[in-house]
């Protein structure tokens, strides 16, 4: 079984080895479209045999969400379809997680299921992980997130679309293509820490003015407080 990763990052030099670490545990390929990181994201993703870096600046000039969205779907039909059995379309702190997810994705295609939904858990952290093991080994609590149950795993030979941030893939009308789900999990590392928590709006600020920045840098913190306070929803330990 063939699977592939495909990911747009910008300035991730922090998860990267974290997210190259964790699927390469299980992927044959990993491709990285680089959005104009000034960090040593670039040189992190070369470091890893599986990764190919791909060119992402055909699909700049664009609003960002329908650039990502082309950017994914041009690369999976180019790299993957004919190649790959499976393919997951993921953001950085998108993490596909399932104990033996090989065996499984080997026994839903043998099912005849070709599009699986991910169970989404978002992932609270009081301090960034510093462990030389798996993210999850360390950074293990979250709630379950129902906006982050995603269908960003499918058979490259479906012709897909997706809507904004990838919360929906939308299969051509008239495919009998359900939403298959499985025991697999999607845990989102949107929250660290205090200091990652911004920092990450601060990569995707695109077209907003400064006051819209603080705004929503305001209310990133607010989630993360409430999260980390169990305001969002029963906190837990995910057990992998």
């Amino acid at each position: 079984m063939v699977i592939h990763i495909y990911s747009i990052v910008r300035d991730e030099e922090q998860i990267l080895p974290y997210f190259l670490k964790h699927y390469s545990t299980f992927a044959n390929k990993i491709f990285i479209l680089d959005d104009r990181s000034v960090d040593r994201t670039v040189e992190i993703a070369r470091t890893n045999d599986k990764v190919q870096l791909l060119d992402f600046s055909q699909y700049h000039g664009g609003l960002h969400e329908p650039e990502h969205s082309r950017a994914f779907i041009g690369s999976y039909k180019k790299y993957s379809r004919g190649s790959a059995d499976w393919v997951m379309c993921v953001d950085a702190d998108e993490f596909i997680y399932h104990y033996d997810i090989r065996w499984l994705l080997g026994q839903k295609q043998q099912e005849g299921q070709r599009i699986l939904k991910a169970n989404g858990i978002t992932m609270f952290s009081e301090h960034y992980p510093a462990t030389n093991g798996q993210i999850y080994e360390e950074c293990d609590t979250g709630i379950r997130d129902r906006l982050y149950d995603k269908k960003v795993i499918f058979d490259p030979s479906i012709d897909i679309l997706f809507d904004t941030g990838r919360h929906e893939t939308l299969t051509p009308q008239g495919k009998p293509y359900q939403n298959h789900r499985c025991n697999i999990l999607l845990l989102h590392y949107r929250y660290l820490d205090r200091e990652s928590t911004v920092k990450h709006l601060d990569r995707s600020r695109y077209s907003w003015d400064d006051q819209k920045l603080a705004a929503r840098k305001a209310e990133a913190l607010e989630r993360y407080e409430a999260g980390l306070r169990g305001d969002r929803g029963p906190l837990f330990k995910v057990i992998l």
